[in-house]
Parts: structure tokens; sequence; C-alpha cells
């Protein structure tokens, strides 16, 4: 430690003592971390200089405004801008407590993109909530705000890069029909219809560009849209489960759940908490 130390400008917050919350540091001119081998989920977002991550033989620049998502069993090794300081945050969440069903996306792990507006006030707010986890009503706000800065991440990557290939004009149709029908009762066949494609064809295109079925990307699509209606408007938990297309609330907070790790209501108060 005393050796990386030597390459830090300035700690502005660091918790050794967990695995769960936010952290930021700063690293002076061409500072180095690593190599590592990564044990939890993590997110790390450059706020100012820039970065190099190796990991697995392969280099992946991150510029200022970026993130890039971290996946636990990688070892990476991080070279940080040799010109300037280089100030990085991170928001990080132990395997212990993921849910089972609980995985990213092979397309965003170790993917940069930039993060939304919302996102680098999440780390700012992360940072100075860092003691909240000294309970267990805190650590389960804490990781509800980790989650959510995941989430927002994997969402704004997901429009730009979904796993760098351009998508057919009918996978783009069947999209756009999900975005703006996501309250109706869409089956497989209909969409598919709608699309002019096969039902067989439209779960071949969804596999090799979303690397998933065609209705799970559209529940994801649904969580993602009632993630941001409770981050963004004081709509009822019910209001958001129905124009979301759930069946009903029970239905809508049982999957949330299974995505974002809290039940929809505890998931607002940690995102909505300052």
């Amino acid at each position: 430690m005393s050796a990386i130390r030597k390459k830090i400008s300035a700690v502005h917050h660091f918790r050794p003592s967990g695995p769960l919350g936010f952290g930021i540091v700063t690293y002076r001119p061409g500072g180095t971390y690593g190599p590592v081998q990564q044990a939890d989920h993590q997110l790390v977002v450059i706020h100012s200089g820039s970065c190099v991550l190796e990991t697995e033989g392969r280099k992946h620049p991150v510029r200022r405004g970026q993130g890039i998502l971290l996946e636990s069993g990688h070892e990476e090794f991080f070279q940080f801008s040799k010109s300037r300081e280089t100030t990085h945050s991170w928001c990080r969440f132990p395997l212990e407590l993921a849910l089972p069903s609980f995985a990213f996306s092979s397309a965003v792990i170790h993917r940069p993109a930039a993060c939304s507006p919302w996102l680098l006030d999440q780390m700012r707010r992360g940072w100075k909530l860092s003691h909240e986890t000294e309970t267990p009503a805190g650590r389960r706000m804490m990781l509800g705000m980790v989650l959510a800065a995941m989430w927002d991440f994997c969402r704004a990557f997901a429009k730009v890069n979904e796993i760098g290939r351009p998508a057919p004009p009918a996978l783009l149709k069947a999209q756009r029909i999900m975005e703006t029908g996501l309250a109706e009762r869409l089956s497989l066949g209909e969409l598919a219809t709608r699309a002019a494609v096969s039902k067989g064809g439209l779960i071949k295109l969804a596999h090799d560009h979303w690397g998933t079925t065609p209705m799970e990307k559209l529940w994801q699509m649904r969580l993602e849209e009632a993630a941001r209606l409770l981050r963004e408007t004081g709509l009822g938990i019910a209001e958001v489960a129905y124009r979301t297309g759930f069946a009903n609330p029970y239905h809508f907070s049982r999957r949330f759940r299974s995505r974002f790790g809290l039940h929809p209501r505890g998931w607002r108060n940690s995102v909505w908490r300052q």
C-alpha cells in the first residue's frame, strides 16, 4: 500500500474497512495501480485526467467524463495520465450482496462509455454518505445507491453501443415499438409481426445483437424506465408500475427488487436521499 500511496496526490475519501460504498482519489501524473485481482463489482468514473485499464491482454482508454464497469475475477492494471493529475471515483459492492439473478451483460464489462450528469451527481452524493454503511438500514440504502449508479451507466451505454455492431432494420423497428409501447401487453408474436420479421428471426437477431431474448429485453427496458420515473418524478409506485407495463404493483415490486436489489420505494428513498 505504501508504494501505491507514493503515487497519490490526495485521498479525498477512501474506506478500506469494507467493500460496499463510494470513494474518490487523485493520482499524480504517471501514477499506476495494480496489477490487482478484482474482488467486487465496481464502477470507476474519471473526473479529470485519464487512464488506461489493462486487463486480459487488452488496453481500454478511459477519458474524462467516462466510466468503466469492472467485474470480479479479472486481473487489472491502471496507468493514469502521465502529463496531469487524474481524479477518479468508484462505487462497488461485494459478491455476497448480489441477488442470484443479478448479472451484468458481457457487452458492458470493460467498455468505457460517457456518464450522465445524474450519475456524476450520484457519485458525489455517495462520497458524503459513506458512514451510512455502519447500520443494516444504511447498508441497504448504500447498496441501492451503488446499484442505481451502475444501472444508470449500463442504460446510457446500451443506447450507444449494445454489442458493438450496427443493428439490422427489423431489430431497430422492434426496439422502437418496445420503447413507445412499454405500457402495452406486447407478445413475441405481435412484436415480430409489427417488426415484419418471423418470431424465430427476431429471437436470433436479439440474441446476436442484444445478447438476450426480445421479451427479456422488453422487461429490461420497462425496469429501466420505471427506475427513471421513480428517480425523476413523484408518481406513486402503482402508477409507475402501470405506466411501464406491469400487471400490478406486486409483480412490479418483485421484478424491480430482482434487478436493483431493493423494492421500488426503498430504492427511490436511497437515490433521493441527499
